[in-house]
């Protein structure tokens, strides 16, 4: 019996996450007759496997973490200079994944000293830190639950769930803007379709940091 030919394809992609580094690898083969269909139906399962595969990542490096503290403190060449863009950039992303407000991300600055236009290497490494940490204890949840649950749900649901969460941070709805713009999305559709809102302000904080997640997400898998 003749075997079927297929046509194989490999993604690698090496992404630091934190202290850490995680390699990812997904390698699809289909016939070359597959078409549109069967390559998207491959991809999502490739997907799902990932954000499982994450979900127990996450956990054992939380476990691994409480288990063995770190005992000494990294030393910061040269704290009082300017904190660096890789820095800033970090630490945009932890107050997005955390749905830090403005509000919140102002006290914490006010108990460092800084603002952000005086932001030092030493207090940027600290803050840092301190918004690690509440990520390594954020409770884990299923995403695959939760996305079954919201397709579930109507509009009008949804809405009414939402109603009393305080509306996107600006920093969250710059985010969101940025990363649409860079991934050519057109942000006015998708949140009509996703969340049912007219224009940008509409989302609450929660559905913003959602969103952004998954733009991000996306362009990890591209």
């Amino acid at each position: 019996m003749e075997q079927e030919a297929l046509v194989t394809r490999t993604y690698r992609a090496a992404i630091r996450s934190g202290d850490d580094y995680i390699t990812i690898e997904e390698t699809i083969a289909l016939p070359p007759t597959a078409d549109d269909a069967a390559i998207s139906q491959a991809v999502e399962t490739g997907w799902r496997i990932f954000r499982a595969q994450q979900a127990a990542v996450e956990a054992q490096i939380s476990a691994l973490r409480d288990a063995h503290p770190a005992m000494t403190t990294p030393r910061i060449a040269d704290p009082d200079s300017p904190a660096s863009d890789k820095q800033r950039s970090y630490l945009e992303y932890l107050i997005n994944t955390l749905a830090i407000n403005d509000g919140q991300m102002q006290t914490t600055l006010q108990e460092h000293n800084a603002t952000y236009e005086t932001l030092t290497k030493g207090q940027a490494s600290e803050i840092i830190d301190g918004l690690k940490q509440q990520l390594d204890h954020k409770p884990a949840t299923s995403q695959s639950s939760a996305a079954a649950s919201a397709s579930a749900s109507s509009t009008s649901n949804m809405l009414d769930s939402t109603a009393s969460e305080p509306p996107a941070s600006t920093r969250q709805l710059a985010a969101l803007q940025r990363v649409a713009g860079q991934q050519g999305v057109d942000l006015s559709a998708e949140i009509r379709q996703r969340f049912g809102a007219q224009q940008l302000d509409d989302l609450s904080v929660n559905e913003a940091g959602a969103l952004l997640q998954e733009l991000q997400q996306r362009s990890v898998r591209r």
